[in-house]
């Protein structure tokens, strides 16, 4: 069974309004498609008109949405965004020492163990 599926029920709507406080809990409930179904059914057309307009410009926004995520995804591979406190400069630059003593102690006891 799928999570959409409710096992075989399909809830039945004897009025807008009752479908209307179905659509309006949201998506968290199970019969929530089954209401839009049911009122989409008994819109007038030029709402029916004005849903499909709004869906397409939603889509269309997406679709923008999404060719900007790509651009900025590609321009920040290539920028790196160094917007640290000072703090973090600190931190940084100890670790960075830090990782820069612990390279010169490896070397001085290598080549102790050499000679």
């Amino acid at each position: 069974m799928s999570s959409n599926d409710t096992g075989g029920y399909t809830p039945t709507f004897t009025s807008s309004g009752s479908a209307l406080r179905t659509l309006r809990t949201g998506k968290r409930n199970p019969n929530w498609k089954a209401a839009a179904e049911f009122l989409m059914e008994r819109a007038a057309p030029d709402v029916k008109l004005l849903v499909e307009a709004a869906t397409q410009i939603e889509l269309e926004k997406e679709g923008l949405r999404t060719d900007k995520r790509e651009v900025v995804t590609k321009k920040s591979s290539f920028n790196l965004n160094l917007n640290l406190s000072w703090l973090q400069w600190l931190l940084a630059a100890a670790a960075g020492a830090g990782f820069i003593a612990l390279l010169v102690w490896i070397i001085k006891n290598a080549s102790l163990r050499v000679c």
